[in-house]
């Protein structure tokens, strides 16, 4: 299907394909998809003049005062098909504004829109990268604490609810690589095809609508959950990034080390100034921590390599306009929009101030001692949501990226969140201490 860029061509598809409804979408600050369903009757208004709601359906949004207004990005209008006619309708990605048409500051969107456009204006354009696990529970026991039944049934229905997913991305023209799953324990992983810095986040978002909402149709229980259980794997978002500049990347240098070029290494470098505070964003929440600990998969300590696949930031192999630098410790709580943002406000700051990065890593570090690790890295990545918190609140760069309210909206959530974890005793602690 084409893509809309229109409000008559919308409204075409839209008699065409007999929709009732077509579903207005937008982020709240923790990542998940908000919705307002407006009958294909009233949709020419809801799209020329936007939507006006009351504030508090945003969830996490700083009160404002005033009531905010749906804007629709006519380009990301598509029709979610489940294959079936009766489970068919459309859907479009908004961005908050006042009523008055003014920018609301709480629109994470919008603050990854407007900061690619400074980007753009810089002379910098990215293409990004990305993948995304999660878990399929049967429903019936996915509140039990993370069991996993792999009965015969429960493997049929999430084999048959996989081949729909497909179908659905297909409807949404989210274009993916694949979607896998190594062993049947293990998480199931979507790899999508490289695109611009906004598209990537709206994909994810969506992947994840998607996801959860196919799932339930099959009595399952779709978690993006960081860490579900001790003896599971951990459930990642990656994000890879190239730099370019008329179909050229500008990572990529033939004649220097490693083949990769001072701009690459600034990158790198300027994450690695700022994660410990960017992991308030990509790590969200209590249990993020849970996945990052010495001795696991996930990225503990702050290093770098072609080699290693458990570093911070890793170089694939590819060279020439392939060449990428993939972020490995985000996890797939976070929301992508803003996770984008400060990953790409770290990193040009990195260029920009021409920052030094540490020697990379060229071996495998699995059989080495926590101190030859330490030893190798510049540092670890926080233990905690609270020293993460902690960081994010002390980083001026990270918090005039995001915004005041925002960033607001982030500190004062995760601080109630670990304030809620701390004062509540654990089964952990039952059974060792009682």
């Amino acid at each position: 299907m084409p893509q809309f860029t229109t409000i008559s061509e919308i409204l075409e598809a839209v008699e065409e394909q007999e929709l009732d409804f077509v579903k207005f979408h937008f982020s709240d600050t923790n990542g998940v998809f908000k919705e307002i369903n407006v009958p294909s009757a009233l949709l020419e208004n809801a799209f020329s003049k936007g939507l006006p709601f009351d504030n508090s359906a945003g969830g996490t949004f700083k009160p404002t005062g005033a009531d905010l207004m749906l804007k629709a990005d006519p380009r990301t209008f598509s029709i979610l098909d489940y294959g079936n006619a009766k489970q068919k309708y459309g859907r479009v990605i908004c961005e908050l504004t006042f009523l008055d048409g003014q920018s609301f500051e709480g629109c994470v969107r919008s603050a990854l829109k407007l900061f690619v456009r400074k980007i753009y204006q810089s002379g910098y354009t990215f293409s990004v990268s990305s993948s995304l696990s999660f878990y399929l529970f049967d429903a019936s026991s996915a509140s039990g604490g993370g069991s996993f039944s792999l009965g015969p049934e429960t493997i049929l229905k999430t084999e048959t609810a996989l081949c729909e997913l497909l179908s659905a991305f297909r409807a949404a023209e989210i274009e993916i690589v694949s979607l896998r799953q190594t062993h049947q324990k293990g998480p199931i992983t979507i790899v999508f095809k490289e695109g611009s810095v906004l598209r990537t986040a709206d994909n994810i978002m969506t992947a994840k609508y998607l996801v959860s909402d196919v799932a339930r149709r099959h009595n399952l229980h779709a978690s993006f959950m960081p860490k579900p259980a001790t003896s599971m794997e951990g459930l990642t978002t990656t994000f890879g990034f190239m730099l370019m500049k008329d179909e050229f990347n500008e990572f990529y240098h033939p004649e220097q080390d490693m083949m990769i070029s001072d701009k690459a290494r600034g990158f790198i470098a300027g994450i690695f100034k700022h994660i410990r505070a960017i992991c308030a964003v990509t790590n969200p929440t209590v249990n993020s921590y849970k996945r990052i600990v010495q001795k696991g998969k996930a990225p503990y300590y702050v290093s770098w390599s072609a080699v290693d696949r458990n570093s911070l930031v890793r170089l694939p192999s590819s060279r020439g306009r392939a060449t990428r630098v993939d972020i490995q410790n985000a996890d797939s709580s976070c929301n992508p929009y803003l996770s984008l943002l400060v990953l790409l406000a770290a990193g040009i700051s990195g260029i920009d101030e021409n920052l030094t990065l540490i020697a990379a890593v060229n071996f495998e570090t699995h059989d080495y001692s926590e101190s030859e690790k330490q030893a190798l890295s510049a540092g670890a990545l926080p233990n905690t949501l609270r020293e993460a918190l902690l960081a994010f609140k002390g980083d001026a760069l990270i918090q005039v990226a995001l915004g005041e309210s925002v960033s607001t909206s982030i500190y004062q959530t995760g601080t109630l969140e670990w304030s809620d974890y701390i004062g509540c005793v654990h089964a952990w602690e039952v059974e060792k201490y009682l």
